[in-house]
């Protein structure tokens, strides 16, 4: 049997469970370990969401390695480790892309692992990169996502599965389930990498920072 190697640490993998050896020939336990899946489940709205791990500084350095870095070989280490769960809890979904400015959708190879039909209908009239953003400015992202021949979308009755990288304020995310809805899907639900997890002090300081009261954050 040919060595496994981690393309994480480039260390051999060892299967330490039965799960291990049914999910995972891409990266080792102890990089995982660092990744530190959490599953956090959230809502926008009235759409169930689920970020597999926290946006922490390991798993944002691995992101930023493969998105910004163009280290294409990390693009299913998040998710190939939970695929056979991930296939079966969405199964009947279609995937639908986040926005992106950019002529390919970086997002689209972390996900095309799970084997799902993937729809790409957005995209951003302009660059509006939402980490350079103040919060006010990120809950307007919704001018800057348009559709794709919106005339050729076909989403009535079916199950839409949501995907993006990183979560943070949900403004994308929030902007895009309102443009789903009007094609009357049965269900839309969120799937993403990394979520962020704001502390109450971190809340405190960001209102601070934007001279806001009312800070709404997911």
């Amino acid at each position: 049997m040919p060595t496994k190697v981690c393309k994480i640490c480039f260390k051999e993998i060892k299967n330490g469970a039965y799960h291990d050896f049914l999910n995972n020939g891409i990266i080792c336990y102890n990089c995982l370990n660092h990744l530190s899946p959490k599953f956090i489940e959230f809502k926008i709205d009235d759409t169930e969401c689920l970020a597999i791990y926290e946006y922490a500084d390991f798993v944002k350095e691995k992101i930023y390695q493969y998105k910004g870095c163009g280290d294409f070989e990390l693009a299913n280490v998040f998710i190939a480790p939970f695929i056979s769960e991930l296939k079966t809890l969405y199964h009947d979904f279609e995937i639908v892309l986040v926005p992106s400015h950019k002529e390919e959708n970086h997002v689209y190879y972390m996900f095309s692992c799970l084997g799902l039909k993937i729809r790409d209908i957005f995209y951003k009239s302009e660059k509006h990169k939402q980490s350079n953003q103040k919060y006010k400015d990120r809950k307007e992202v919704y001018k800057y996502i348009h559709l794709k021949n919106e005339e050729s979308i076909d989403f009535k009755g079916k199950k839409l599965l949501f995907v993006d990288d990183v979560c943070t304020t949900g403004s994308t995310l929030r902007s895009c389930i309102k443009m789903l809805k009007k094609f009357e899907p049965t269900k839309i639900q969120v799937l993403v990498v990394a979520k962020r997890v704001f502390s109450e002090n971190e809340v405190e300081e960001l209102k601070k920072h934007e001279g806001i009261s009312n800070l709404e954050i997911i």
